[in-house]
């Protein structure tokens, strides 16, 4: 089966097109809504695959096989591919492309090429914070007001730590937000285990509380910069609905993950020779003076490290807060969230691409 790759690779697209069809209205399969998100893929070699040029050295075909932003942080070259998934949660299309491509420029291809391949009227996209640009949001919904609605659109993560001045101010402002009990499916209250600490910041106990679902949201008429003639200098509005909704269980996990990032940064400081530039990813955001070598990847001798307590307490400050906007001005702040979690499935087949059919 991997031998016929290379052969199946020449119709991959006119496959894809012929399994949607022979399989949409037996399955039920719909991409209203769409899941879309990339992943990579690593090979344990030292140089980039060459990009194939004419004599005038312009690039007939790239290589695939290049380095870049790799997930879990390697040197090795890697390959990309964006993956869309329906409602059922198969995929629909996908596409391969270099690995120093940036992801964030692929969904507008992968997305009008496969609505003319499965002849799709409108999809709105969900994808995390990563591909949330302003070029892939007026993309995908244009102007969003009354008079434009022959437009896709989109259901995005975004970053609240690295959201405007404004924002940042809309979310921490406790007014507007609403708190909703959550339920298990047998009617009970669910619940969850708090992690306490005491008046020194160290963890005492877990203790046991409810689930509560405590979000606002809004609709804004956004400024956005997007792209033009090769020049990000064109200024447009579009309309969002942002919603924010603030987790313990996730506000716990942002603590305990800080927590540990901080330990290791005060090791660094301690003792800077045990580390790299890549053994020390997490922890150093958290040390002010850090600077590596460019060859060994070792930090710099006779610098003054120190730990960033400014840096430490701005991050406390936004624990637990998430935040999604979306083009669909109408949809309930339950319903935004019920969309976005899907995600989840689409991290499931990228696990099963590489476990089970041992694409890594």
């Amino acid at each position: 089966l991997y031998r016929a790759f290379d052969f199946f690779d020449k119709y991959k697209e006119d496959i894809q097109e012929i399994m949607w069809k022979n399989t949409k209205e037996k399955y039920g399969r719909d991409l209203s809504i769409g899941l879309f998100d990339c992943t990579n893929y690593y090979f344990e070699i030292n140089y980039n695959d060459m990009d194939l040029v004419d004599e005038n050295g312009n690039i007939l075909e790239k290589g695939y096989r290049k380095k870049g932003p790799e997930k879990n942080h390697r040197p090795d070259p890697i390959v990309e591919m964006g993956l869309l998934l329906d409602n059922k949660t198969i995929p629909a299309s996908y596409k391969i492309f270099p690995g120093n491509d940036s992801e964030k420029t692929w969904l507008r291809p992968i997305i009008k090429n496969t609505k003319r391949t499965h002849n799709i009227d409108k999809i709105i996209v969900v994808a995390d914070r990563g591909l949330n640009t302003s070029d892939n949001i007026w993309f995908l919904a244009g102007k969003n007001d009354d008079k434009h609605k022959n437009h896709d659109g989109y259901v995005y993560g975004q970053s609240v730590r690295g959201a405007s001045k404004s924002f940042k101010e809309w979310v921490l402002n406790q007014d507007g937000y609403v708190n909703d009990i959550e339920y298990k499916s047998d009617g009970k209250e669910d619940t969850f285990r708090h992690r306490v600490y005491d008046e020194e910041g160290h963890f005492k106990e877990y203790k046991k509380e409810t689930v509560v679902f405590r979000h606002k949201s809004r609709v804004v008429a956004k400024q956005i910069q997007i792209e033009k003639d090769g020049k990000r200098n064109v200024k447009v509005i579009t309309y969002q609905k942002q919603m924010v909704y603030y987790s313990q269980i996730y506000a716990d996990r942002q603590k305990f993950e800080r927590e540990q990032a901080v330990e290791k940064a005060r090791d660094l400081i301690a003792h800077p020779k045990k580390y790299t530039k890549s053994t020390s990813y997490g922890a150093a955001a958290f040390v002010n003076n850090l600077a590596f070598d460019k060859e060994t990847g070792e930090i710099k001798e006779g610098l003054t490290l120190s730990l960033d307590e400014k840096l430490i307490k701005e991050q406390e400050k936004y624990d637990g807060y998430y935040s999604i906007v979306t083009s669909e001005l109408n949809y309930s702040d339950q319903k935004i969230r019920e969309i976005y979690r899907q995600l989840i499935n689409i991290e499931d087949s990228f696990k099963i691409t590489k476990s089970s059919l041992e694409a890594r």
